[in-house]
């Protein structure tokens, strides 16, 4: 076998299932109550600037590790306060990431290895969250509401009966999600799922109606969960000797980065291009100037195949992607040409049934010059979601991890 074979079998033997909520000083190994998370390659904490800064300062000051932004500030560039990649903590976080110690996480485990991924919570509904690098009373409050009511009731129900992810992800994909840009099938069959749990609970729980409001309101509650389990699945392939298949990809606020199988733990990194270049969907009275990258591991779904690489899956996200359902199709057939399989499972109805394109070879995408697109949120320079956009990540990443990999292979 192969290193790329021995790589994809690996993840394809993953079966991921959410098993419980816990805030992050429980769950994350090596989490401290002074560290906070962001997504992304990490950077010195002087070079973070936009949405990530902003988002930093605001969880050391919700966690009361400051009491001023610049009281924050000064104690993450002594590093009395902590700040850790995601990824490098068996985590993922969506956007800017960031993760600070109560703040609850979804855990999601490898029935067949018994290895763990986390991902905060999603803050539900709007366009202000601490996720989005927006600060204050009313995102605090918000937090603190998902923290102490929605995780603990969510996680009492997944420890009776953890949920496997592989079903629900299949059935979303053929009721039109690709789960990354579109979430709507598979936030109804999440919700259904936990709503059968709790009428099967002998006990009734005060948090219940709380927890059911978030679910109901939530757009994107599943790709939180989904990133977990794409963590997991991914992480399988790491440390495959000669393997040049991607295990992430990811972006802090001015990188773009990716890991490969062969080279655990490195990224190969390069600038993010000008945001404004890029295609999408805007909310007035906002447009493409002022928008700003915030980072996100959320391309953890694209790493699998899933997202703007499953796009023919989701003909609704067409005037956010490439413009035609026609077209959504043809991108997603031509990432066949760097994929190495089709998965057996997560299958695309528009495209007769083939799985998904499985296991992201960083040498096929090298040399056909054929990055999978992204489906991302577009976040504000000043903090704030404005919109969707389909990013293009850099070719960059992908040659140097095969230039690195070449006396191996």
């Amino acid at each position: 076998m192969s290193p790329n074979d021995a790589a994809v079998s690996a993840m394809l033997s993953v079966e991921p299932e959410l098993i419980d909520v816990l805030p992050a000083l429980e769950a994350v190994p090596g989490m401290g109550r002074n560290t906070i998370l962001v997504s992304g390659p990490l950077m010195p904490w002087q070079d973070y600037a936009g949405c990530q800064r902003l988002a930093v300062v605001g969880a050391a000051l919700f966690e009361g590790l400051a009491s001023t932004p610049d009281e924050a500030d000064a104690l993450l560039h002594s590093g009395a306060i902590q700040l850790g990649s995601c990824h490098e903590y068996g985590a993922v976080g969506s956007l800017t990431g960031v993760c600070s110690a109560s703040m609850p996480v979804l855990v999601v485990q490898d029935r067949v290895s018994g290895r763990t991924a986390t991902c905060r919570m999603n803050e539900g509904p709007g366009t202000q969250a601490l996720t989005f690098g927006s600060r204050g009373s009313a995102v605090n409050a918000n937090l603190a509401g998902i923290r102490d009511r929605v995780a603990p009731a969510l996680g009492r129900i997944l420890r009776q009966a953890p949920l496997p992810l592989l079903p629900v992800m299949t059935r979303a994909l053929a009721m039109g999600d690709e789960l990354h840009g579109r979430q709507t099938a598979a936030a109804l069959l999440f919700r259904n799922a936990i709503l059968e749990r709790v009428l099967q609970s002998p006990a009734a729980d005060p948090d219940t109606s709380a927890l059911l409001a978030y679910l109901n309101t939530a757009e994107f509650h599943f790709l939180h969960v989904a990133m977990a389990a794409g963590k997991v699945i991914a992480d399988a392939a790491e440390g495959v000797a000669g393997s040049s298949i991607v295990t992430a990809m990811a972006m802090n606020e001015k990188e773009f980065a990716i890991r490969v199988s062969g080279v655990p733990g490195h990224w190969f990194r390069a600038p993010l291009p000008p945001i404004s270049g890029f295609p999408g969907k805007i909310m007035a009275p906002w447009t493409p100037d002022d928008l700003g990258y915030s980072g996100g591991d959320s391309l953890i779904m694209e790493t699998l195949g899933l997202g703007g690489a499953a796009a023919a899956a989701a003909p609704s996200l067409s005037p956010v992607s490439v413009g035609s359902p026609r077209r959504m199709m043809e991108l997603t057939t031509s990432l066949y040409a760097v994929a190495l399989r089709e998965h057996p499972l997560l299958r695309i109805p528009a495209l007769g049934g083939r799985g998904i394109p499985c296991g992201m070879d960083a040498a096929a995408i090298a040399r056909l010059r054929l990055v999978p697109p992204v489906h991302i949120g577009a976040t504000l320079r000043g903090g704030g979601l404005a919109g969707a956009i389909f990013f293009t990540p850099p070719l960059q990443p992908f040659a140097d991890a095969c230039e690195y990999l070449q006396p191996t292979t």
